[in-house]
């Protein structure tokens, strides 16, 4: 029996005006800002797809969640064309939010402190065994422990590179995350409510916040947080290449214009 919803009408129904509203409301940057800023939600799309269709699909494969008869309209590597849809419009949506708060990528003295990236470092680190090791207590904890494998490696890398900056601009990135994810709680929700996928009961732990698996509220904070933090640090890591750049340079352009040589003094011969 056909949902009252499919997958690609949920996208028409919740995903499309949420992306027509933020990039609305967008900032019109200009120049090196525009493009740096449309190069990064490029890149970040397509990490997306790279990262994240062999984990849907394995998740997929084992049961995590399915899709009612009827709401599918094309699959591939098992992962409904509504899916692959989703990657984009959520790492755009999450994008034009970040950019929409507002964040200032310049580099800072002490970006590059070591304390914020061992931490982060550490702490990614430790949710890839965290995540496995929930993964074998049991089916439980499949959907769970596999989002925490599947996210730690990321925010080790990220927090590695940028734990610094990161670290002081948490204003910014912690909204930037907790919006966007706060409305596809309540899309996801209504969703599940009408029928278009369903969430494993056998492979998740059985807690729902208002009906919906903290699984999944995890899944958009988790995606909305690597988001984020990419957005934000390609144009950091951008201007700190530009001001190493403008040092190493400058010797250059010293030497290529020397001071002129002193005038000696006249000589008294009297």
């Amino acid at each position: 029996m056909t949902p009252a919803l499919t997958y690609l009408q949920f996208h028409l129904v919740f995903s499309l005006p949420l992306l027509a509203v933020l990039w609305r409301v967008a900032p019109r940057y200009t120049g090196a800002r525009r493009r740096r800023a449309a190069g990064g939600i490029a890149v970040l799309v397509t990490i997306a797809y790279a990262y994240t269709t062999p984990w849907i699909s394995h998740m997929i494969g084992r049961g995590a969640w399915s899709y009612a008869d009827g709401a599918v309209l094309v699959r591939a590597l098992s992962i409904p064309l509504g899916e692959y849809l989703f990657f984009a419009i959520q790492t755009v949506a999450v994008a034009l939010a970040c950019h929409r708060i507002g964040f200032d990528p310049a580099f800072r003295d002490g970006d590059f402190a070591r304390l914020p990236r061992a931490a982060g470092v550490a702490v990614g680190l430790a949710l890839v065994p965290v995540g496995i090791g929930l993964v074998a207590v049991g089916n439980r904890f499949l959907y769970l422990g596999g989002l925490l494998a599947w996210v730690g490696p990321v925010v080790a890398l990220q927090w590695g590179v940028g734990g610094g900056y990161l670290a002081r601009t948490s204003r910014v990135w912690v909204p930037a995350t907790l919006l966007p994810a706060a409305y596809f709680w309540v899309a996801d929700r209504i969703a599940i409510g009408v029928g278009t996928w369903r969430i494993s009961s056998e492979f998740t732990t059985g807690v729902a916040l208002f009906g919906l698996p903290i699984e999944e509220m995890a899944f958009f904070v988790a995606a909305g947080l690597m988001t984020v933090n990419g957005i934000v640090l390609f144009e950091w890591a951008l201007d700190w290449r530009d001001r190493r750049r403008a040092v190493d340079d400058a010797p250059a352009v010293e030497a290529a214009d020397p001071a002129p040589a002193p005038v000696p003094e006249p000589v008294d011969d009297g």
